[in-house]
């Protein structure tokens, strides 16, 4: 198996309740660069380093970067599969 590094969005209150976006990003793009692509004038606002989801003037949610591993199949993998199936 082969280790791939992705990014995905991570949504919190600020109490432990955690949501994770659905999109994925390359691992070798910046934090700063992915949170740079999803801001929006008028949704999102810059506090401080940290970006905020905006429901009015009230900042709802902090936006973060999360990476996690993901775990494909080499072309190797993909060979012994094909063994087995004979």
């Amino acid at each position: 198996m082969k280790k791939v590094i992705v990014k995905r969005l991570a949504y919190s209150m600020g109490y432990g309740d955690v949501k994770y976006g659905s999109v994925e990003y390359d691992g070798s793009l910046s934090d700063e660069n992915i949170l740079g692509a999803v801001h929006e004038v008028g949704k999102t606002q810059w506090i401080g380093s940290s970006l905020w989801l905006m429901r009015g003037n009230v900042p709802l949610y902090k936006i973060t970067v999360e990476t996690f591993p993901q775990y494909t199949k080499s072309w190797y993998d993909y060979l012994l599969d094909a063994i087995r199936r004979l």
